[in-house]
């Protein structure tokens, strides 16, 4: 099942972000999920924030659920995707306690 990954992007250490969503990305092909990890989508980070919601969104549709990181209500893109999956009935999970460890 293909799971969009949601969260802060805009306005955050890139590097640190990368590594946190390709971690939550593992993770979840360990448990036999397919993510779609929006740091992946194509686009590079010179492209405008429209091009990206744009190409996200598109994304988002093609995924049966969202999972939503901790700091999603901080961003109005990844605030974007949820509305939209709520809209449509996508099941939204989130994350409640730590992040994800890359180690694990």
């Amino acid at each position: 099942m293909k799971i969009y990954i949601s969260g802060k992007i805009s306005d955050t250490n890139l590097t640190e972000t990368r590594k946190r969503f390709a971690a939550v990305a593992k993770a979840m092909k360990r448990l036999g999920y397919e993510p779609v990890n929006p740091l992946e989508n194509g686009l590079s980070e010179h492209d405008t924030w429209e091009a990206h919601i744009a190409k996200d969104i598109a994304d988002l549709l093609q995924c049966k659920a969202i999972y939503m990181l901790q700091d999603w209500q901080d961003s109005k893109g990844a605030r974007i995707e949820h509305y939209i999956a709520a809209e449509i009935g996508m099941p939204i999970t989130y994350e409640i306690e730590q992040p994800i460890n890359e180690n694990e």
